[in-house]
Protein backbone atom coordinates (compact mmCIF):
# COMPACT_ATOMS: atom_id res chain seq x y z
CA UNK A 1 0.00 0.00 0.00
CA UNK A 2 2.59 2.54 1.08
CA UNK A 3 3.95 2.04 -3.16
CA UNK A 4 0.28 2.61 -4.60
CA UNK A 5 0.07 5.50 -1.73
CA UNK A 6 3.25 7.22 -2.95
CA UNK A 7 2.19 6.45 -6.85
CA UNK A 8 -1.53 8.20 -5.87
CA UNK A 9 0.50 11.33 -4.44
CA UNK A 10 3.14 12.03 -6.64
CA UNK A 11 1.40 11.86 -10.55
CA UNK A 12 -1.26 14.05 -8.52
CA UNK A 13 -4.44 11.57 -8.15
CA UNK A 14 -5.04 12.05 -4.56
CA UNK A 15 -4.92 15.43 -4.73
CA UNK A 16 -7.96 15.58 -7.50
CA UNK A 17 -10.02 12.81 -5.52
CA UNK A 18 -9.94 15.05 -2.26
CA UNK A 19 -11.00 18.03 -4.14
CA UNK A 20 -13.90 15.74 -5.77
CA UNK A 21 -14.59 14.02 -3.30
CA UNK A 22 -14.18 14.98 -0.07
CA UNK A 23 -15.84 12.52 1.76
CA UNK A 24 -15.18 9.38 -0.10
CA UNK A 25 -11.62 9.51 -1.32
CA UNK A 26 -10.02 7.22 1.19
CA UNK A 27 -12.80 4.91 0.39
CA UNK A 28 -12.17 5.30 -3.33
CA UNK A 29 -8.57 4.88 -3.14
CA UNK A 30 -8.85 1.90 -0.75
CA UNK A 31 -11.00 0.25 -3.05
CA UNK A 32 -8.31 0.92 -6.61
CA UNK A 33 -5.36 0.19 -4.15
CA UNK A 34 -6.99 -3.60 -3.69
CA UNK A 35 -7.56 -4.06 -7.07
CA UNK A 36 -4.14 -3.32 -8.56
CA UNK A 37 -2.66 -5.53 -5.46
CA UNK A 38 -4.83 -8.06 -5.50
CA UNK A 39 -6.81 -8.04 -8.68
CA UNK A 40 -9.58 -9.85 -6.81
CA UNK A 41 -13.61 -9.26 -6.71
CA UNK A 42 -14.22 -5.69 -4.74
CA UNK A 43 -16.61 -7.52 -1.89
CA UNK A 44 -12.78 -8.82 -0.63
CA UNK A 45 -11.93 -5.40 -0.03
CA UNK A 46 -12.68 -5.05 3.50
CA UNK A 47 -10.82 -8.22 4.19
CA UNK A 48 -7.87 -7.34 2.87
CA UNK A 49 -7.74 -3.90 4.54
CA UNK A 50 -7.98 -5.61 7.77
CA UNK A 51 -4.90 -7.29 7.52
CA UNK A 52 -3.49 -4.14 5.72
CA UNK A 53 -0.92 -1.62 7.27
CA UNK A 54 -2.48 1.92 5.87
CA UNK A 55 -2.89 5.35 7.74
CA UNK A 56 -6.34 5.64 5.19
CA UNK A 57 -9.62 3.82 6.44
CA UNK A 58 -9.43 0.85 8.55
CA UNK A 59 -11.88 -1.23 7.17
CA UNK A 60 -14.82 -1.44 4.70
CA UNK A 61 -17.39 -3.69 4.74
CA UNK A 62 -19.51 -5.77 1.86
CA UNK A 63 -22.98 -3.26 2.45
CA UNK A 64 -20.41 -0.10 3.10
CA UNK A 65 -18.67 -0.59 -0.77
CA UNK A 66 -22.32 -1.23 -2.16
CA UNK A 67 -23.14 2.18 -0.48
CA UNK A 68 -20.11 3.64 -2.43
CA UNK A 69 -20.82 2.70 -5.53
CA UNK A 70 -24.20 3.42 -5.61
CA UNK A 71 -22.74 7.05 -3.95
CA UNK A 72 -20.51 7.82 -6.95
CA UNK A 73 -22.31 6.38 -9.18
CA UNK A 74 -24.85 9.39 -8.73
CA UNK A 75 -22.76 11.77 -8.48
CA UNK A 76 -22.46 12.47 -11.61
CA UNK A 77 -21.02 15.75 -10.92
CA UNK A 78 -18.11 14.78 -9.21
CA UNK A 79 -17.21 12.84 -11.50
CA UNK A 80 -17.58 15.24 -14.33
CA UNK A 81 -15.31 17.90 -12.54
CA UNK A 82 -12.51 14.47 -11.40
CA UNK A 83 -12.53 14.39 -15.39
CA UNK A 84 -11.37 17.81 -16.06
CA UNK A 85 -9.35 18.22 -13.41
CA UNK A 86 -7.59 15.08 -14.54
CA UNK A 87 -7.59 15.85 -18.38
CA UNK A 88 -6.33 19.39 -17.66
CA UNK A 89 -3.18 17.59 -15.70
CA UNK A 90 -2.52 15.79 -18.53
CA UNK A 91 -1.38 18.46 -20.84
CA UNK A 92 1.93 17.06 -21.39
CA UNK A 93 0.54 14.56 -23.92
CA UNK A 94 1.05 15.34 -27.74
CA UNK A 95 -1.15 12.32 -28.96
CA UNK A 96 -3.92 10.58 -27.34
CA UNK A 97 -5.55 7.37 -28.43
CA UNK A 98 -9.20 5.93 -28.16
CA UNK A 99 -10.48 2.96 -28.24
CA UNK A 100 -13.56 0.95 -26.65
CA UNK A 101 -14.06 -2.69 -25.29
CA UNK A 102 -17.00 -4.69 -24.46
CA UNK A 103 -17.50 -5.48 -20.58
CA UNK A 104 -20.29 -8.30 -20.32
CA UNK A 105 -23.14 -8.36 -17.18
CA UNK A 106 -25.59 -11.25 -15.86
CA UNK A 107 -27.44 -8.15 -15.08
CA UNK A 108 -31.29 -7.47 -16.60
CA UNK A 109 -31.64 -4.34 -14.43
CA UNK A 110 -29.06 -2.05 -16.18
CA UNK A 111 -30.76 -0.05 -19.21
CA UNK A 112 -27.27 0.32 -21.21
CA UNK A 113 -26.74 -3.46 -20.63
CA UNK A 114 -27.38 -4.66 -24.67
CA UNK A 115 -26.73 -7.36 -27.17
CA UNK A 116 -23.88 -6.25 -29.90
CA UNK A 117 -20.95 -7.05 -31.07
CA UNK A 118 -18.57 -8.35 -28.09
CA UNK A 119 -14.73 -8.03 -28.46
CA UNK A 120 -14.09 -11.55 -26.14
CA UNK A 121 -16.35 -13.40 -28.43
CA UNK A 122 -19.02 -13.97 -25.27
CA UNK A 123 -22.76 -14.49 -25.54
CA UNK A 124 -24.16 -11.92 -22.85
CA UNK A 125 -25.08 -8.61 -22.62
CA UNK A 126 -22.57 -5.95 -22.56
CA UNK A 127 -21.49 -2.65 -21.42
CA UNK A 128 -19.38 -0.06 -24.22
CA UNK A 129 -16.31 0.98 -22.26
CA UNK A 130 -14.45 3.87 -24.32
CA UNK A 131 -11.09 5.22 -23.24
CA UNK A 132 -8.55 8.19 -24.12
CA UNK A 133 -4.84 7.14 -23.45
CA UNK A 134 -2.42 9.70 -23.21
CA UNK A 135 1.33 9.88 -24.94
CA UNK A 136 3.93 10.09 -24.15
CA UNK A 137 2.24 9.88 -20.24
CA UNK A 138 1.26 6.51 -21.06
CA UNK A 139 -1.41 7.37 -18.89
CA UNK A 140 -5.59 7.00 -18.72
CA UNK A 141 -6.99 10.11 -19.58
CA UNK A 142 -10.61 10.15 -19.72
CA UNK A 143 -13.45 7.31 -20.08
CA UNK A 144 -17.23 7.07 -21.40
CA UNK A 145 -19.82 4.43 -21.14
CA UNK A 146 -21.68 3.51 -24.39
CA UNK A 147 -25.01 1.20 -24.62
CA UNK A 148 -23.79 -2.18 -25.53
CA UNK A 149 -25.02 -2.20 -29.12
CA UNK A 150 -23.20 1.12 -30.37
CA UNK A 151 -21.08 0.46 -32.88
CA UNK A 152 -17.39 1.68 -32.47
CA UNK A 153 -17.49 4.18 -35.41
CA UNK A 154 -20.57 6.40 -33.83
CA UNK A 155 -18.55 6.63 -30.20
CA UNK A 156 -16.39 9.25 -31.51
CA UNK A 157 -18.23 12.05 -31.85
CA UNK A 158 -19.71 11.48 -28.49
CA UNK A 159 -15.91 11.81 -27.10
CA UNK A 160 -15.02 14.76 -28.95
CA UNK A 161 -17.56 16.89 -27.46
CA UNK A 162 -16.47 15.91 -23.74
CA UNK A 163 -12.92 16.51 -24.32
CA UNK A 164 -13.32 19.53 -26.65
CA UNK A 165 -15.28 20.62 -22.99
CA UNK A 166 -12.43 20.14 -20.73
CA UNK A 167 -10.26 21.80 -22.92
CA UNK A 168 -7.82 19.16 -24.39
CA UNK A 169 -6.60 21.13 -26.92
CA UNK A 170 -3.28 20.91 -29.11
CA UNK A 171 -3.65 16.71 -29.40
CA UNK A 172 -3.69 14.40 -32.56
CA UNK A 173 -6.22 11.42 -32.32
CA UNK A 174 -4.72 8.19 -32.72
CA UNK A 175 -7.58 5.93 -33.94
CA UNK A 176 -8.14 2.59 -35.19
CA UNK A 177 -9.58 1.51 -38.26
CA UNK A 178 -12.88 0.69 -36.80
CA UNK A 179 -13.93 4.75 -36.21
CA UNK A 180 -13.46 5.45 -39.82
CA UNK A 181 -15.83 7.32 -41.35
CA UNK A 182 -16.37 10.44 -43.74
CA UNK A 183 -18.92 11.95 -41.04
CA UNK A 184 -15.43 11.31 -38.72
CA UNK A 185 -13.16 12.91 -40.41
CA UNK A 186 -15.32 15.90 -41.35
CA UNK A 187 -16.30 16.22 -37.56
CA UNK A 188 -12.56 16.31 -36.60
CA UNK A 189 -11.39 18.67 -39.51
CA UNK A 190 -14.30 21.49 -38.43
CA UNK A 191 -12.64 21.22 -35.04
CA UNK A 192 -9.21 21.85 -35.73
CA UNK A 193 -8.59 18.38 -34.24
CA UNK A 194 -5.86 16.44 -35.82
CA UNK A 195 -5.67 12.65 -36.26
CA UNK A 196 -4.27 9.63 -37.67
CA UNK A 197 -6.61 6.52 -39.26
CA UNK A 198 -5.71 3.83 -41.23
CA UNK A 199 -8.19 3.73 -44.19
CA UNK A 200 -10.19 0.23 -44.75
CA UNK A 201 -9.65 -1.49 -47.72
CA UNK A 202 -13.34 -1.25 -48.14
CA UNK A 203 -13.03 2.14 -48.89
CA UNK A 204 -12.49 2.48 -53.13
CA UNK A 205 -9.49 5.42 -52.34
CA UNK A 206 -7.60 2.58 -50.37
CA UNK A 207 -7.90 0.31 -53.96
CA UNK A 208 -6.85 3.53 -56.02
CA UNK A 209 -4.09 4.20 -54.27
CA UNK A 210 -2.84 0.50 -54.31
CA UNK A 211 -3.32 0.79 -57.90
CA UNK A 212 -1.95 3.95 -58.35
CA UNK A 213 1.43 2.93 -56.66
CA UNK A 214 2.25 -1.22 -56.71
CA UNK A 215 4.67 -0.65 -59.56
CA UNK A 216 7.02 1.90 -57.69
CA UNK A 217 6.41 1.23 -54.04
CA UNK A 218 9.53 -1.35 -53.33
CA UNK A 219 11.98 0.72 -55.64
CA UNK A 220 14.67 1.01 -52.86
CA UNK A 221 14.59 4.54 -52.59
CA UNK A 222 10.93 4.29 -50.79
CA UNK A 223 12.67 1.67 -48.30
CA UNK A 224 12.96 2.56 -44.36
CA UNK A 225 13.93 0.69 -41.13
CA UNK A 226 11.48 0.21 -38.52
CA UNK A 227 12.32 -1.55 -35.51
CA UNK A 228 14.63 -4.11 -37.44
CA UNK A 229 12.09 -4.49 -40.32
CA UNK A 230 12.10 -3.82 -43.29
CA UNK A 231 9.18 -1.70 -44.91
CA UNK A 232 8.04 0.35 -48.24
CA UNK A 233 6.34 3.63 -48.43
CA UNK A 234 5.44 6.37 -50.36
CA UNK A 235 3.32 9.48 -49.77
CA UNK A 236 0.70 10.59 -51.36
CA UNK A 237 -2.33 13.01 -51.09
CA UNK A 238 -6.44 12.18 -51.02
CA UNK A 239 -9.58 14.01 -50.61
CA UNK A 240 -12.37 13.20 -48.31
CA UNK A 241 -14.90 15.57 -48.59
CA UNK A 242 -13.43 19.28 -48.99
CA UNK A 243 -10.47 18.47 -46.97
CA UNK A 244 -7.04 17.34 -48.50
CA UNK A 245 -5.13 14.58 -46.50
CA UNK A 246 -1.97 12.69 -46.49
CA UNK A 247 -2.05 9.67 -47.32
CA UNK A 248 0.77 7.13 -46.71
CA UNK A 249 0.52 3.78 -48.02
CA UNK A 250 3.54 1.47 -46.76
CA UNK A 251 3.68 -2.13 -48.19
CA UNK A 252 5.67 -5.05 -46.21
CA UNK A 253 7.12 -7.26 -49.00
CA UNK A 254 7.36 -10.27 -46.18
CA UNK A 255 4.23 -10.15 -44.66
CA UNK A 256 2.43 -9.98 -48.53
CA UNK A 257 4.91 -13.52 -49.62
CA UNK A 258 3.75 -15.12 -46.29
CA UNK A 259 0.22 -13.96 -46.54
CA UNK A 260 -0.43 -15.27 -49.48
CA UNK A 261 1.28 -18.81 -48.49
CA UNK A 262 -0.96 -18.94 -45.86
CA UNK A 263 -3.63 -18.15 -47.48
CA UNK A 264 -3.44 -20.46 -50.24
CA UNK A 265 -2.66 -23.07 -47.71
CA UNK A 266 -5.82 -22.95 -46.43
CA UNK A 267 -7.91 -23.00 -49.50
CA UNK A 268 -6.03 -26.27 -50.71
CA UNK A 269 -6.46 -28.22 -47.23
CA UNK A 270 -10.32 -26.83 -47.47
CA UNK A 271 -10.90 -28.18 -50.97
CA UNK A 272 -9.70 -31.32 -49.81
CA UNK A 273 -11.31 -32.22 -46.10
CA UNK A 274 -14.80 -31.07 -48.48
CA UNK A 275 -13.75 -33.82 -51.52
CA UNK A 276 -13.06 -36.32 -48.87
CA UNK A 277 -16.12 -35.86 -47.48
CA UNK A 278 -18.43 -36.93 -50.76
CA UNK A 279 -20.85 -34.21 -49.78
CA UNK A 280 -24.11 -34.88 -51.38
CA UNK A 281 -25.52 -32.02 -51.06
CA UNK A 282 -24.98 -27.83 -51.81
CA UNK A 283 -26.31 -26.75 -48.25
CA UNK A 284 -24.72 -29.66 -46.47
CA UNK A 285 -21.17 -28.06 -47.69
CA UNK A 286 -22.12 -23.96 -46.94
CA UNK A 287 -22.79 -25.86 -42.82
CA UNK A 288 -19.22 -27.20 -43.21
CA UNK A 289 -17.52 -24.08 -43.80
CA UNK A 290 -19.51 -21.96 -42.05
CA UNK A 291 -18.45 -24.09 -39.01
CA UNK A 292 -14.67 -25.02 -39.78
CA UNK A 293 -13.47 -21.97 -42.38
CA UNK A 294 -16.12 -19.29 -42.10
CA UNK A 295 -13.40 -16.78 -43.32
CA UNK A 296 -12.63 -18.67 -46.70
CA UNK A 297 -16.66 -18.96 -47.83
CA UNK A 298 -16.20 -16.07 -49.99
CA UNK A 299 -13.70 -18.09 -51.89
CA UNK A 300 -15.12 -20.42 -53.42
CA UNK A 301 -18.35 -21.50 -55.38
CA UNK A 302 -19.93 -24.97 -54.58
CA UNK A 303 -20.34 -26.98 -57.81
CA UNK A 304 -21.33 -30.82 -58.21
CA UNK A 305 -18.80 -33.16 -60.08
CA UNK A 306 -19.43 -36.75 -60.34
CA UNK A 307 -21.93 -37.01 -58.07
CA UNK A 308 -20.09 -34.67 -55.38
CA UNK A 309 -20.61 -31.75 -54.47
CA UNK A 310 -16.77 -29.89 -54.45
CA UNK A 311 -15.25 -26.41 -53.87
CA UNK A 312 -14.04 -24.50 -56.50
CA UNK A 313 -11.95 -21.02 -56.91
CA UNK A 314 -13.29 -17.50 -57.14
CA UNK A 315 -9.65 -16.50 -58.71
CA UNK A 316 -11.08 -12.99 -58.89
CA UNK A 317 -11.80 -12.82 -55.27
CA UNK A 318 -8.76 -14.27 -54.08
CA UNK A 319 -6.68 -12.27 -56.60
CA UNK A 320 -8.16 -9.35 -55.07
CA UNK A 321 -7.24 -10.08 -51.15
CA UNK A 322 -4.03 -11.37 -52.06
CA UNK A 323 -3.13 -8.10 -53.77
CA UNK A 324 -3.94 -6.08 -50.48
CA UNK A 325 -1.55 -8.34 -48.75
CA UNK A 326 1.33 -6.53 -46.61
CA UNK A 327 -0.05 -3.20 -47.43
CA UNK A 328 -1.31 -0.43 -44.62
CA UNK A 329 -2.53 2.65 -45.80
CA UNK A 330 -2.37 5.43 -43.09
CA UNK A 331 -4.03 9.00 -43.63
CA UNK A 332 -3.09 12.18 -41.27
CA UNK A 333 -4.33 15.55 -41.04
CA UNK A 334 -0.71 16.41 -40.19
CA UNK A 335 2.73 16.61 -42.43
CA UNK A 336 5.32 13.90 -41.07
CA UNK A 337 7.84 11.91 -42.16
CA UNK A 338 6.66 8.18 -42.51
CA UNK A 339 8.56 6.70 -39.91
CA UNK A 340 7.03 8.71 -37.09
CA UNK A 341 3.85 7.75 -38.24
CA UNK A 342 3.77 3.95 -38.42
CA UNK A 343 5.88 4.11 -35.21
CA UNK A 344 2.93 6.41 -33.83
CA UNK A 345 0.07 4.00 -34.90
CA UNK A 346 1.64 1.36 -33.78
CA UNK A 347 2.17 2.65 -30.46
CA UNK A 348 -1.79 2.64 -30.09
CA UNK A 349 -1.99 -0.45 -28.77
CA UNK A 350 -1.25 0.89 -25.27
CA UNK A 351 -4.76 1.27 -24.73
CA UNK A 352 -5.03 -2.64 -26.03
CA UNK A 353 -2.90 -3.45 -23.24
CA UNK A 354 -4.66 -1.36 -20.51
CA UNK A 355 -8.05 -3.29 -21.71
CA UNK A 356 -5.85 -5.92 -21.17
CA UNK A 357 -4.42 -5.03 -17.47
CA UNK A 358 -8.35 -4.09 -16.47
CA UNK A 359 -9.48 -7.65 -17.61
CA UNK A 360 -7.24 -9.80 -16.69
CA UNK A 361 -5.09 -8.01 -13.71
CA UNK A 362 -8.01 -6.32 -12.06
CA UNK A 363 -10.56 -8.64 -12.58
CA UNK A 364 -13.10 -6.39 -14.70
CA UNK A 365 -14.19 -8.92 -17.25
CA UNK A 366 -17.40 -9.44 -15.62
CA UNK A 367 -19.74 -6.66 -13.94
CA UNK A 368 -20.81 -8.19 -10.54
CA UNK A 369 -23.28 -4.79 -10.13
CA UNK A 370 -27.32 -4.70 -10.32
CA UNK A 371 -28.17 -1.14 -11.14
CA UNK A 372 -26.75 1.38 -13.03
CA UNK A 373 -25.66 3.55 -10.37
CA UNK A 374 -23.67 0.93 -9.20
CA UNK A 375 -22.10 0.35 -12.38
CA UNK A 376 -21.14 4.19 -12.81
CA UNK A 377 -19.52 3.66 -9.57
CA UNK A 378 -17.52 0.55 -9.48
CA UNK A 379 -16.33 1.30 -13.33
CA UNK A 380 -15.21 4.53 -11.97
CA UNK A 381 -13.07 2.98 -9.24
CA UNK A 382 -11.55 0.84 -11.95
CA UNK A 383 -11.00 3.81 -13.76
CA UNK A 384 -8.84 4.94 -11.19
CA UNK A 385 -6.99 1.22 -10.77
CA UNK A 386 -6.10 1.73 -14.75
CA UNK A 387 -4.64 4.91 -13.63
CA UNK A 388 -2.31 3.53 -11.10
CA UNK A 389 -1.53 0.18 -12.74
CA UNK A 390 -0.52 1.91 -16.06
CA UNK A 391 1.70 4.53 -14.03
CA UNK A 392 3.38 1.37 -12.66
CA UNK A 393 3.53 -0.55 -16.35
CA UNK A 394 5.18 2.54 -17.74
CA UNK A 395 7.88 2.98 -15.02
CA UNK A 396 8.41 -0.97 -14.79
CA UNK A 397 9.68 -0.25 -18.61
CA UNK A 398 11.71 2.72 -17.92
CA UNK A 399 13.46 1.40 -14.78
CA UNK A 400 13.99 -2.37 -16.80
CA UNK A 401 11.88 -3.76 -14.26
CA UNK A 402 9.59 -5.30 -16.74
CA UNK A 403 12.13 -7.56 -17.89
CA UNK A 404 12.47 -9.06 -14.18
CA UNK A 405 9.05 -8.93 -12.91
CA UNK A 406 5.44 -8.40 -13.74
CA UNK A 407 3.58 -6.40 -11.60
CA UNK A 408 1.55 -9.05 -10.04
CA UNK A 409 4.89 -10.26 -9.12
CA UNK A 410 6.42 -6.85 -7.77
CA UNK A 411 3.24 -6.90 -5.84
CA UNK A 412 3.74 -10.29 -4.07
CA UNK A 413 7.43 -9.33 -3.50
CA UNK A 414 6.61 -6.01 -1.46
CA UNK A 415 3.48 -7.70 0.42
CA UNK A 416 6.25 -9.48 2.12
CA UNK A 417 7.31 -6.31 4.02
CA UNK A 418 4.99 -6.94 7.63
CA UNK A 419 4.24 -4.32 10.33
CA UNK A 420 4.08 -6.20 14.11
CA UNK A 421 1.97 -4.63 16.61
CA UNK A 422 3.74 -5.21 20.22
CA UNK A 423 2.38 -5.36 23.32
CA UNK A 424 2.86 -2.21 24.05
CA UNK A 425 1.13 -0.94 21.47
CA UNK A 426 4.17 0.15 19.53
CA UNK A 427 4.84 -1.16 16.02
CA UNK A 428 7.88 -3.00 14.15
CA UNK A 429 8.20 -3.35 10.59
CA UNK A 430 10.19 -6.23 9.39
CA UNK A 431 13.59 -5.88 7.78
CA UNK A 432 13.55 -4.31 4.26
CA UNK A 433 15.09 -6.93 1.78
CA UNK A 434 17.50 -6.15 -1.04
CA UNK A 435 15.08 -6.55 -3.41
CA UNK A 436 12.47 -4.48 -1.73
CA UNK A 437 14.78 -1.51 -1.15
CA UNK A 438 15.42 -1.67 -5.30
CA UNK A 439 11.64 -1.91 -5.71
CA UNK A 440 10.83 1.14 -3.61
CA UNK A 441 13.79 3.06 -4.87
CA UNK A 442 13.32 2.43 -8.58
CA UNK A 443 9.19 3.01 -8.38
CA UNK A 444 8.58 5.77 -6.24
CA UNK A 445 12.22 6.64 -5.23
CA UNK A 446 11.18 6.33 -1.54
CA UNK A 447 11.84 3.51 1.19
CA UNK A 448 9.00 3.02 3.64
CA UNK A 449 9.65 4.02 7.34
CA UNK A 450 7.55 3.67 10.59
Amino acid sequence: VFLLEKVSSQIGLTEILKDTFPDEWEKLLSCAFFEVSEGKPLYLCGTWLENTYTDMIGGLASQRISELLKSVGENLPARLEFSCLWTEKRGEDEFVVFDITSISSYSKLIESVEWGYNRDKEKLPQINFGMVFGQPSLLPIFYNLYQGSIRDVSTLKNILEFLSDFKLKNVTFLLDKGFYSTDNIMVMRRKGLHFITPLPFTVKQAQELIEKHENEITDVSNALRVNKQILYCVKDKITVESYSLNAYLYFDKRKSLEGEERLIERIIEAEEKVEERHFQDREAVRKYLSQHAVELEKFFDIRKVKGSFVLRRDKGRIDKVIKQMGYLIILSSRSMNPRQIILLYRNKDCVEKCFDTMKNELSTNRLRVHSTESMEGRLFITFISLILSSWIHKTMREKALSKKYTLEEIMYELKKLKVIQLQNQRRVMTEITKTQKELFKKLVNEIPKL
